[in-house]
């Protein structure tokens, strides 16, 4: 009787440890799926009442700025670099790129509160102050791009710049640039 009561004590202790363990591990793991969630679903709010995502840009920002180049998700940049780039958009890295005050004021409201998500942040570890205006300048990128020989990217006519994002990260303006699935054009998967 003695055994079988011990045996009891040993099976409820071991049921309430698996309990309250299956339970923390519930809960971390909804937590990082809240931060999943949030990285997936940052959304911003534009002047018609609509929100975007990450994954859905903007319209207006997609017109105006991915008519010259690869609409960059927001993200991509720290508030301080998008507002520098909003005040010097007479001088866009060598064009003309002034819209008027209407277009301007929402495109920065949109890029500021785009930015401003947590989404990215691993991004802007070690900028202390700055405010790159490239995303080619952020430290977190140079880290994760500098074993591509320059072959790859500069001597490649489908590729010829890091800022050409979307050559090799297919999913690049839709904000995915997981590792796994680049492919650099003439090159093929790559892997480092």
């Amino acid at each position: 009787m003695k055994h079988r009561t011990m045996m009891m004590m040993g099976y409820t202790l071991l049921a309430s440890i698996l309990t309250f363990s299956f339970y923390g591990m519930g809960q971390s793991l909804a937590s990082s799926n809240d931060e999943y969630e949030e990285h997936d679903s940052a959304e911003v709010e534009y002047e018609d009442g609509k929100r975007y995502t990450a994954a859905k840009q903007n319209p207006l920002y997609v017109d105006e700025c991915g008519s010259c180049h690869m609409a960059y998700p927001a993200q991509l940049l720290p508030t301080a670099s998008w507002q520098k780039i909003m005040r010097g958009l007479e001088d866009h890295f060598g064009e003309n790129a002034e819209v008027d005050a209407t277009t301007r004021q929402a495109l920065e409201k949109y890029l500021l509160k785009a930015s401003s998500s947590r989404s990215y942040q691993k991004l802007f570890r070690n900028l202390g102050d700055q405010a790159p205006l490239r995303i080619t300048e952020l430290p977190y990128f140079v880290h994760e791009h500098d074993e591509i020989p320059s072959r790859f990217i500069r001597a490649n006519d489908k590729v010829s710049s890091l800022s050409q994002c979307n050559a090799c990260h297919q999913q690049a303006e839709r904000g995915q640039f997981d590792e796994d699935d680049v492919i650099i054009p003439g090159v093929g998967r790559w892997d480092d």
